[in-house]
């Protein structure tokens, strides 16, 4: 873990950014690591999603994790809404954002940089989407292993028997309840 002089900026990635130097351990996040050196930069400059990176600023400027947002939406069966009674909607869709990757270097974890990220995405989608365009959910496709993180982050696990199930369970915020 970084000592508590370590230094983290986060920007959004750019063409000559370094994408290497991450390393995540376990090799289920390898897909991870493979989609910040080979997609990262393509999907970013063709609108195809958007990607903050947060580098260790105390001397060698190498990204210690990062963040993918698109856009999304979360499907319901109709018998289930994310709104409650008082909020009619007529569609099996809500509109959300996705937080489609986010990884965090194993010397890095534990340190609030992964949270920092989270609610540096939160933010954007919060002042920059919500008042542009119907947005009401940001939502997630967790790793088993990370639920309890999303959970300290304010998701909640769509309540279904079938996602409860998945590998990959959905889990959601309410952006209306979410203060910037």
């Amino acid at each position: 873990m970084p000592d508590n002089a370590t230094e983290i900026e986060v920007k959004q990635l750019e063409p000559g950014d370094k994408v290497t130097g991450l390393s995540l351990g376990d090799a289920a996040f390898t897909a991870l690591k493979t989609f910040f050196q080979k997609h990262a930069k393509s999907y970013e400059a063709q609108s195809l999603a958007r990607t903050y990176v947060a580098y260790d600023r105390n001397g060698s400027s190498r990204p210690v994790a990062f963040i993918t947002i698109v856009c999304s939406e979360v499907e319901t069966t109709a018998e289930h809404s994310l709104l409650g009674e008082d909020v009619p909607f007529q569609y099996r869709g809500y509109p959300a954002v996705k937080l489609a990757r986010l990884a965090v270097d194993t010397r890095y974890r534990k340190s609030g940089v992964g949270r920092a990220l989270v609610d540096i995405a939160l933010g954007v989608v919060k002042t920059s989407v919500c008042p542009s365009v119907g947005c009401r959910f940001m939502v997630v496709d967790s790793k088993r292993q990370s639920v309890n993180f999303y959970e300290k982050c304010g998701f909640t696990m769509l309540d279904t028997d079938e996602n409860r199930r998945r590998d990959e369970p959905v889990m959601f915020i309410d952006l209306h309840k979410i203060e910037t």
